[in-house]
């Protein structure tokens, strides 16, 4: 190729080198390239991030579920554990009671009329479970309740219904009522005691606990 021929190639007829649109098309291209890798990038930087807080509010939403779930189970459990131990208190005391009245199979021979080993076993193991789940004010009234049971059962011969049977029975009534108020209490239920005295209709007679308006809960 003559030496005209190609310089006409490399540098055109006007004196502009051929490659500069080369070049230049060739930057474009490239920086279009680039442009669209960076957009992807950002979107999917923008996308991953949104994602990530979608993830967080929704672990934080089950997070909150399971404790909502967490509190109702745990409350179940008490409330089932409370009551359990009441029902089994309260036929405990009908146990003292019966044999204090006579009502009760006749103990054998040599027994001293006392109630049979083990009489108070059942409500021994609902306060043992109870344990776990009350609060500590309801515990100390349950303890209290079933100290008091236990002593006048201990105490109690079968048909004698005398004077120590029934002090015995009082201090058990006091403290009955005192452990019901707590457990009501407990639970978010309207109380049984106000002022000193059990409210009307709480299946207590109307005379003030033992321990005095000082010791019951306002």
């Amino acid at each position: 190729m003559p030496e005209t021929s190609i310089y006409l190639w490399l540098y055109g007829s006007q004196m502009t080198p051929i490659w500069v649109p080369l070049v230049v098309g060739a930057l474009g291209l490239a920086g279009s390239v680039l442009g669209t890798i960076v957009g992807v990038a950002i979107t999917q930087r923008r996308s991953d991030r949104r994602e990530e807080v979608a993830w967080q509010r929704e672990r934080l939403r089950q997070q909150e579920l399971w404790s909502r779930e967490d509190l109702l189970r745990n409350f179940d459990a008490k409330r089932e554990a409370t009551v359990s131990f009441y029902e089994e208190l309260r036929e405990m005391s009908r146990t003292v009671y019966d044999h204090g009245m006579g009502l009760s199979a006749e103990t054998p021979s040599g027994a001293e009329n006392a109630l049979p080993f083990g009489w108070n076993s059942m409500a021994f193991q609902r306060i043992e479970r109870l344990r776990v789940y009350t609060s500590p004010e309801v515990l100390a009234r349950a303890d209290d309740a079933y100290n008091a049971c236990w002593i006048w059962g201990e105490s109690t011969k079968r048909g004698e219904d005398d004077e120590v049977f029934y002090s015995h029975k009082e201090e058990f009534d006091d403290a009955e009522l005192l452990l019901y108020d707590s457990i009501r209490r407990d639970l978010g239920l309207s109380p049984a005691i106000e002022n000193g005295y059990p409210i009307a209709g709480s299946g207590w007679g109307p005379f003030p606990v033992t321990p005095g308006p000082e010791d019951i809960p306002t």
